[in-house]
């Protein structure tokens, strides 16, 4: 199975460029390895970390692990436990690198990459 990299369409084995937008298709793209690349502290540098990547065409997917309004699971008595909030960011493992020194430059002190 062909992988379009800028339609995220998959295409049958043989096709050169997708039918979509032209762009050639890679087919081991679509059996990329996702890998956590590091996390911030705040939904702020969350959208903003997802924002720059995805500006530099880096597919990014980051996962609250805070839960709730900073609460794990849902609790109608409190809005907000003031435990510290913490949002975790994953990308295609061969974009691990790339992607951690870019956060690295735009957030400084609040990106926590993940140690190796």
């Amino acid at each position: 199975m062909a992988f379009c990299p800028a339609c995220k369409s998959d295409w049958p084995d043989g096709t050169a460029n997708c039918p979509i937008c032209g762009k050639e298709l890679d087919a081991e793209t679509a059996e990329a390895q996702w890998v956590m690349i590091g996390s911030v502290d705040n939904k702020l540098s969350a959208d903003f970390a997802k924002e720059t990547l995805e500006a530099y065409e880096i597919p990014v997917v980051v996962i609250s692990r805070s839960g709730f309004f900073g609460n794990i699971g849902l609790t109608l008595t409190a809005f907000h436990s003031g435990a510290p909030e913490l949002f975790e960011v994953s990308v295609p493992s061969e974009e691990a690198e790339e992607a951690s020194e870019i956060l690295h430059l735009a957030l400084g002190e609040k990106w926590q990459r993940k140690e190796h």
